[in-house]
């Protein structure tokens, strides 16, 4: 009797041992591979994926080295270092793109430095428009009574109310404090998040759920000051384009965050395969950042074209940065007038 029960245990033993090793090689799981057992793995589309984002990746390092080097040698100094901080937005993406495919575990790390760069570009931004204008007092001296407005989009439905007003010292610190709210709150909110990724993975994806009602309000603050801003400055002076420069690094952001979400959806329902190492998240992870590098190249192209303007045509008929200065000193209209006469 004592054998037989000795048999009956052995064999359930070596069933439930059959049953868990069918559920790690056949059905998905939550856990990342590292980088031996991802290598190991590995699977021609994935490297595909691999080849593709470095490609892309250093076709966009080109662009950016190209337009570095145009705004070192043709934009007045005082928007040089602004300008190229906003351009390299675009190839750092894609870096830490290529970091985030070949490295799944690095995945939320690298979407950090990502998100968190992109907050300090947002308020770079507004720095740079206050340049472009010669600073808040002169943006107040040359703007007219009706010009600051709260109802823009995001948060248009919440304020509806609100009246067009002047510009004042107030309403510009205001909107600062939208812009600057962005890089402290988010670095915070994310520096917690990666703690909680490293600590406790498994429970992650429910602990980030705690953490998104902030990260949405404060995106939400962030972009309502960007524009408010646009939208004030961008009629009044049509030749520097804002509102294309705040469209390119806008969609940095729409890529970033909402693209995911839209991936992750196609790829559940349409992936049945997704055994250790090449797990579901690893596949979704690898599709997005192939995406995200070619969308990262079109934007850096198109940002080219608005940074050359209209400094670039001021500098090729020898205006100097005094004579810039006392040109963005004068209204608008002058403004527009004296580039058509030129």
């Amino acid at each position: 009797l004592r054998d037989n029960m000795d048999t009956n245990e052995t064999m359930s033993v070596d069933i439930l041992a059959e049953e868990n090793f069918t559920t790690t090689g056949d059905e998905c799981t939550n856990e990342l591979p590292t980088v031996q057992e991802y290598l190991d793995g590995l699977t021609l589309p994935i490297a595909i994926i691999i080849a593709a984002t470095v490609l892309l990746s250093i076709g966009t390092f080109s662009i950016f080295f190209k337009n570095a080097y145009h705004i070192l040698h043709r934009t007045p100094k005082q928007f040089k270092t602004k300008s190229i901080l906003l351009l390299t937005i675009y190839p750092l993406i894609t870096l830490f793109g290529v970091v985030s495919v070949s490295v799944p575990r690095a995945f939320f790390l690298c979407d950090t430095v990502m998100h968190v760069y992109f907050m300090i570009c947002a308020y770079v931004f507004f720095s740079l428009c206050m340049q472009y204008v010669d600073g808040e007092d002169a943006l107040i001296k040359s703007t007219d009574s009706q010009t600051f407005s709260l109802r823009t989009p995001p948060l248009c439905c919440f304020v509806p109310l609100f009246k067009r007003a002047p510009v004042t010292k107030n309403r510009l610190r205001f909107v600062r404090m939208l812009i600057m709210q962005l890089p402290v709150v988010q670095t915070a909110l994310f520096l917690a998040l990666n703690v909680v990724f490293v600590e406790n993975y498994p429970n992650f994806n429910r602990i980030i759920l705690y953490f998104v009602p902030m990260i949405v309000i404060s995106i939400l603050l962030g972009v309502w000051g960007l524009n408010i801003l646009v939208r004030m400055l961008a009629p009044l002076y049509s030749d520097l384009k804002l509102m294309g420069k705040y469209f390119v690094l806008q969609a940095v952001l729409i890529l970033c965050r909402i693209q995911p979400l839209i991936i992750a959806a196609i790829v559940s329902s349409s992936i049945s395969h997704c055994a250790f190492p090449n797990t579901l998240q690893v596949q979704k992870n690898a599709i997005f950042q192939l995406c995200l590098c070619f969308e990262m190249m079109v934007l850096s192209c198109w940002a080219s074209l608005l940074y050359k303007s209209p400094f670039h045509h001021w500098t090729r008929l020898g205006v100097n940065d005094g004579e810039l200065k006392k040109r963005r000193q004068t209204p608008p209209k002058i403004q527009h007038l004296l580039l058509q006469h030129e």
